[in-house]
């Protein structure tokens, strides 16, 4: 069973929403370079690029495959896939905004930190994220969220990006029950 909780439009609008967040927060001179974590963050950091540029000039967007930075990584198969990280430029004296769809433990966001200090040392790392679900069990908050939304525990929520769903949107998605022991 699938909730929509955003079509197309109020995605959109919510995008803008960040944008202007981070537009009013961040200083017009840093040198702002926007990250998103692969799969649906770097759709989401590249609109956000989008939106910035007539304020702020081109934005440097990279993307960050976090897999090899899991802490359980060793769980997750044989064979996982890794795709690859890009770094449009150094980092070093940078203001670098963390981007991803929704943040939830805050383990991929921990993972995503350990990735980006492999590529030198930026002046301030802070998080964007379109959803924020709840459920840390790490101490991490993100500084720009376009919208809070509560489920249960067995729902999840699922955002739809233009360049790989299509289209734009969020999703409460109703998880399968594990089967009960012994049946």
């Amino acid at each position: 069973m699938t909730h929509n909780v955003l079509d197309e439009a109020a995605a959109r609008g919510l995008l803008a929403e960040l944008s202007a967040q981070l537009d009013r927060a961040i200083e017009p001179d840093a040198r702002l370079i926007l990250i998103g974590i692969h799969r649906r963050g770097d759709s989401i950091a590249a609109e956000i690029g989008r939106h910035l540029e007539p304020t702020r000039g081109p934005i440097p967007i990279g993307s960050l495959d976090i897999t090899l930075y899991r802490d359980d990584f060793g769980q997750v198969g044989a064979l996982p896939t890794v795709g690859t990280t890009r770094v449009p430029e150094s980092i070093e004296g940078a203001h670098i905004v963390i981007v991803d769809d929704v943040l939830h433990t805050g383990r991929t966001i921990r993972a995503a930190l350990q990735e980006l200090s492999d590529f030198g040392r930026a002046r301030r790392i802070q998080l964007c994220v379109l959803v924020d679900r709840g459920g840390r069990q790490l101490p991490i908050q993100p500084d720009y969220v376009g919208r809070v939304i509560e489920v249960g525990p067995n729902q999840d929520v699922a955002v739809r990006v233009a360049d790989t769903d299509g289209g734009w949107g969020v999703d409460i998605v109703a998880l399968r029950a594990a089967p009960e022991a012994g049946a």
